[in-house]
């Protein structure tokens, strides 16, 4: 019977030490993130673009709080830490994926309530895998704005927690509303002949090609010039051609710095 008693009462305080831990690990696990006073806001630099045409989006984020705020990570496209996610009229939002977005290692910065942080993102090719989980949240067509018509854009800020790295804050932008318009005339020419080019896309967008490989950047290169000379009244075109005036410069500091260590550029 003493020892019915005394494994009962071993069974109690198991039961008990268990309840404890179990609660303690619920309590932990379910502390709430650190109240981020902030506030996420976007613009565009004009309502309506034409098909084709890179989006340069302005955003800012401040602190609306009394105090500094310190942020683990700098919230940018670079970093990954900040994202833009697209809405056609009447569907759900989409994240947007740029290529070059979300690769950098970049330190976390000091928010002061007199100082926001504003950044840039641009948009047009979007990076998208070639083979799409039929539930990913990544926009599914090779262009941010594939077709004329109304989309909506939002930013979403996501800052890890410092105590656990699966706990985030999310903070979103209210959307903002972009009509993209079909092209006409020369415009509809050149967006004919990039539509289906992610190279030359990637070029109005960034200033620069997917491929690495010198020979096909030439290719490429000869390409944007042609159809800059063959519509020049394109205001596609007229972004190629500013972004072949940066590429130069460009393509001559890389030529000189390897020149200087001894290496023979290819042309």
């Amino acid at each position: 019977m003493t020892n019915k008693i005394l494994f009962c009462i071993f069974l109690v305080v198991v039961s008990v030490g268990q309840f404890i831990i179990v609660h303690k690990w619920a309590i932990a696990g379910n502390e709430p993130l650190q109240d981020y006073a902030i506030k996420l806001e976007i613009n565009l630099e004009k309502p309506i673009y034409a098909l084709g045409e890179s989006v340069t989006l302005n955003i800012r984020i401040a602190n609306t709080g009394d105090s500094p705020i310190t942020l683990p990570n700098t919230p940018n496209v670079y970093a990954g830490y900040l994202n833009i996610w697209i809405a056609r009229r009447g569907d759900e939002f989409r994240r947007y994926n740029s290529q070059s977005w979300g690769i950098r290692e970049m330190p976390g910065i000091i928010l002061k309530p007199d100082q926001p942080h504003q950044t840039k993102a641009t948009l047009l090719w979007n990076g998208r895998p070639q083979i799409l989980n039929p539930h990913s949240d990544i926009i599914p067509t090779d262009f941010a704005f594939p077709d004329a018509g109304v989309y909506f854009i939002k930013a979403v800020v996501t800052i890890p927690d410092r105590k656990s790295a699966d706990d985030r804050t999310r903070i979103e932008s209210q959307p903002i509303q972009i009509t993209v318009s079909e092209p006409f005339g020369e415009d509809l020419e050149v967006w004919n002949q990039i539509k289906d080019s992610g190279e030359i896309a990637s070029f109005i967008q960034r200033g620069s090609f997917l491929t690495s490989n010198d020979e096909e950047e030439a290719k490429l290169v000869k390409n944007v010039r042609q159809l800059v000379e063959r519509y020049p009244n394109s205001f596609l075109s007229n972004q190629m051609k500013q972004k072949l005036a940066g590429f130069h410069t460009m393509r001559e500091k890389r030529k000189a710095l390897l020149e200087k260590h001894g290496t023979k550029p290819v042309n």
